[in-house]
């Protein structure tokens, strides 16, 4: 059999991958379990200790009545960047020595909750390319793949619409600069976790809320080689080690160049060591989660990522209410969110659409 022809050039990849759009890839028979130590050890990995999704006792007096897995555990199963990224195209064919892949942002919707014991599969279909010109790389194709959870019962939990950017390898890291503004403090991130105080059981009405309040920060603190490798280990199930790394020589795999900076810095054109883009999703989505509170529910989420968060820099989220209306009998309120490091650059921002009890 002869050796798979490896993907050299931008628009070599381009013209495969538009063939493959519209395809709905073959079913794996995978699944991830939301088993309680799956669904704890996700929200350890980012940060997010809300007992709603990880204390039996306290979520027993919930409107739940028992632990539900946080919204953005559906990244357990999958985060869509391989049916974005490739869609049709093997694995084997595409090398970060040629064009690396990163993240760059997504469109997120649930529909129920998931509960502990279910088993989430996943649907995947490739979606649309389109092309862009960035001014630190160059030509860039942004690849979007629409992935659909499904539980046991067959029922639609959630979908992810993700896109990631493809680009010629420049061989070196992109410079921005990264330099503090003021007066940074150099916090670590675990004592933040218990420091953080949220809405919780205390019910926020929809009546209640102002266009245009803050929301509380969300202090993140300084982002650590331990939380790359927490979000690849624990959230997502698998690592990249360096042997591993070397016998893959030549393809993607997994986490490889987040977790070893010359490979960043060679391979992915990274400042360094750097997060997965969904991981720093799921800290604008907590913003939007911990404002809510255990009645509040989580309908949409939107995000884009402008920077990597790189080890070592410093990050806060900051958030407030943009719109509150009442749409098909649901009373919403919009989020804007975004996490901001030491440079007071913005690396991911989005949008949150939630739903609120009502008084009337």
């Amino acid at each position: 059999m002869a050796e798979a022809k490896i993907i050299t050039t931008l628009e070599e990849f381009e013209a495969e991958r538009r063939k493959g759009i519209g395809t709905v890839l073959p079913p794996t028979g995978v699944f991830r379990e939301a088993s309680l130590d799956n669904i704890r050890s996700f929200t350890d990995g980012v940060g997010d200790y809300n007992p709603l999704w990880r204390d039996e006792e306290y979520a027993k007096k919930s409107r739940f009545g028992m632990i539900t897995a946080s919204p953005d555990w559906v990244y357990s199963p999958s985060i869509g960047a391989g049916v974005a990224g490739n869609g049709t195209i093997p694995r084997e064919r595409t090398s970060n020595k040629y064009f690396p892949i990163n993240y760059a942002g997504g469109e997120m919707e649930w529909f129920r909750p998931i509960w502990v014991g279910d088993k989430i599969y996943v649907k995947e279909t490739v979606g649309d390319v389109q092309n862009k010109m960035s001014q630190r790389l160059g030509p860039i194709l942004l690849c979007s793949g629409l992935t659909q959870f499904y539980n046991q019962r067959q029922e639609l939990v959630a979908t992810l619409n993700a896109i990631v950017a493809k680009y010629l390898n420049i061989g070196k890291a992109i410079t921005y600069d990264r330099t503090p503004k003021g007066k940074v403090a150099q916090e670590p991130p675990d004592p933040l976790v218990w420091e953080r105080t949220r809405r919780g059981a205390r019910t926020r009405y929809w009546e209640d809320v102002k266009e245009g309040e803050e929301l509380p920060t969300l202090k993140k603190g300084t982002f650590t080689e331990k939380e790359v490798f927490f979000w690849f280990l624990v959230c997502k199930g698998h690592g990249a080690n360096r042997s591993r790394r070397e016998e893959t020589e030549g393809t993607t795999y997994l986490a490889t160049g987040h977790l070893d900076h010359k490979y960043s810095v060679e391979r992915r054109n990274m400042p360094g060591m750097f997060a997965d883009g969904p991981h720093t999703s799921c800290w604008l989505m907590q913003m939007a989660t911990d404002w809510m509170g255990d009645d509040g529910t989580l309908k949409k989420f939107r995000f884009t990522v402008r920077h990597p968060n790189v080890v070592g820099d410093v990050n806060t989220v900051y958030g407030k209410v943009t719109r509150k209306y009442v749409e098909n009998g649901e009373h919403l309120v919009d989020l804007e969110v975004s996490n901001v490091n030491q440079a007071e650059l913005p690396t991911t921002f989005g949008s949150a659409t939630v739903i609120l009890p009502s008084k009337s």
